[in-house]
């Protein structure tokens, strides 16, 4: 049995964090260990799950896994805060 293809994201382009863990992110704090976000961008809507580390740079890398966060790596997103100041962004 083959694993299905990951859907589609636009590399290097941001997308706009929904949320992570079901609710609004406030901080980058909020992006530790193993979390589920929803993500908003130019392919559409998709949920990303796998493991979060802070770098120093005031970003967040995580690690997307497949089967639902377990599993082989699918791609590495940089989560930020928003360039205004609102909200986090994303680009994978």
């Amino acid at each position: 049995m083959t694993d299905p293809t990951p859907p589609m994201i636009a590399s290097g382009v941001p997308y706009d964090v929904i949320d992570v863990e079901g609710h609004t992110p406030a901080s980058l704090d909020e992006f530790s260990g193993s979390v589920t976000m929803h993500t908003h961008g130019p392919t559409g809507d998709h949920e990303v799950s796998g493991a979060c580390e802070h770098e120093h740079d005031g970003a967040v890398r995580l690690h997307e896994k497949d089967h639902h966060g377990t599993g082989r790596d699918v791609r590495v997103w940089t989560v930020t805060p928003g360039a205004d100041g609102e909200g986090f962004g994303a680009s994978g």
